[in-house]
């Protein structure tokens, strides 16, 4: 039996190792290249649970992780041989974050056996790196130590971790940077009552954390009694606060939680328009309408919103949410290839992007309508300057203040120009952006 379990987990190792190679060596993303392994794999659901947790782990930590291997290494600028570099990433993952789980021993011989099978030549490289490894750089940095050195210490990219400690106090940066690598907690948000055992988000109301197993098999999901869903996604749809009857506009619209808090929101008088360029997309906002029983109230349409128009389908429309294309870089806890990829340009890219977007929705509200606009990046260019761009080119919007729609918010929730901006280490969420504008004219 004893045999049989190492070679289980030696398994896991190696199919966690094969989607990590995909994801940093072929632009791969970790969520469906994993998905896709493990579907193929014979791992066992305990096995499959340790591949997922050194797959996200390893990514999570990597520009870390290499460093510290190269720091082990007698000629660092040589850096690591492609074939065995994902073994070893997995290796180090286990021996600096998850000691009180791996024994050294067994982490460090799975490697080698490993490279052995890629790089027979490099096993006497790949035991020396890992057996002179060394703490987590971060660990060992001092008080002192500025942004841009607790950053790289964490593997995290300047445009990230600029964004993130925008505004905070200095004693709490290295606590927010450090959040952007943890494992974050999967929620649920539901429209009938929260179960009653389950762990509530600390102030988004009907958000729960799921403590894991197969969602897709559980019988209240497939019956549509919640959402899968961050309680930052959902808390862009309730500032919305759309009314019954209300017809509510809901653009770049996938996967489609958001249409469906709106589409609850604006009962059976109400219409949701959910649009999506993408047609595959687009087919899983038409899923969960209908898993949710809520496909009469939304409709679903596939077109670019930049040349959406509304006024030959009844007039313009009391509210627009539009959670416009970005960085992602909010939701670098659970798709982490997002924080090795990104740049500064690509920011710039998107702003004009984001803009765009959002001066045509503002055209399509009534006069007194709402718009939310919302992003998951905790960068200012691509929310806080976007809005203000927006208010300084269009004299008939004005934001408010987000507490004035949901009273419950916490202070640290909302920023000086009244709009939401929560942080992983403060709101148990990922990283959002969002915004309430209302046009000026009679409100109904």
């Amino acid at each position: 039996m004893k045999s049989r379990g190492l070679r289980a987990t030696s398994g896991a190792r190696r199919v966690a190792a094969d989607v990590v190679a995909r994801v940093l060596d072929d632009g791969a993303f970790a969520q469906p290249a994993l998905s896709s392994a493990l579907d193929a794999s014979a791992l066992d659901g305990r096995d499959k649970a340790l591949c997922t947790e050194l797959v996200y782990g390893t990514l999570r930590w990597a520009r870390s992780l290499e460093a510290s291997l190269l720091r082990a290494a007698d000629r660092p600028q040589r850096g690591l041989d492609s074939r065995m570099r994902p073994h070893l990433l997995i290796a180090a993952y286990q021996l600096q974050h998850l000691s009180e789980r791996v024994p050294a021993h067994a982490a460090v011989s799975e490697a080698v056996d490993a490279v052995r099978a890629v790089r027979p030549g490099l096993t006497g490289l790949a035991n020396a790196l890992l057996r002179r490894l060394g703490s987590a750089p971060h660990t060992t940095l001092p008080q002192s130590a500025s942004v841009a050195e607790v950053a790289a210490a964490l593997g995290i990219p300047e445009v990230l971790s600029d964004a993130v400690a925008d505004g905070l106090p200095p004693d709490e940066v290295r606590e927010a940077l450090l959040a952007l690598n943890g494992r974050p907690t999967t929620y649920a948000v539901t429209f009938d009552e929260v179960p009653p055992l389950a762990r509530r988000h600390r102030f988004v109301p009907g958000a729960f954390a799921l403590e894991g197993g197969a969602i897709a098999d559980d019988p209240a999901f497939t019956g549509g009694k919640y959402l899968v869903m961050d309680p930052g996604s959902a808390l862009c749809a309730l500032l919305v606060d759309a009314k019954p009857g209300w017809r509510v506009l809901d653009l770049c619209a996938a996967p489609g939680g958001k249409s469906a808090l709106l589409a609850r929101a604006v009962g059976m008088q109400g219409r949701v328009i959910a649009v999506e360029q993408s047609a595959k997309r687009a087919r899983r906002v038409g899923d969960n309408a209908r898993r949710l029983q809520l496909q009469d109230r939304i409709d679903l349409v596939v077109q670019d919103a930049l040349v959406l128009a509304v006024d030959g389908a009844g007039g313009l429309v009391d509210a627009v949410l539009l959670d416009a294309p970005c960085s992602g870089l909010g939701t670098t806890r659970r798709k982490p290839e997002i924080k090795l990829r990104r740049t500064a340009d690509d920011v710039r890219k998107l702003v004009l992007v984001q803009r765009a977007l959002l001066a045509h929705a503002a055209t399509l509200l009534r006069p007194g309508g709402v718009l939310v606009y919302s992003v998951c990046s905790p960068a200012p260019a691509e929310g806080r300057d976007v809005v203000a761009w927006l208010l300084s080119a269009t004299p008939g919007l004005h934001q408010v203040d987000a507490r004035a729609t949901l009273p419950w918010l916490p202070a640290d929730a909302v920023d000086a120009q009244g709009a939401v901006r929560l942080l992983p280490h403060r709101h148990d969420t990922d990283a959002f952006y969002a915004a309430r504008l209302v046009s000026d004219g009679e409100s109904g």
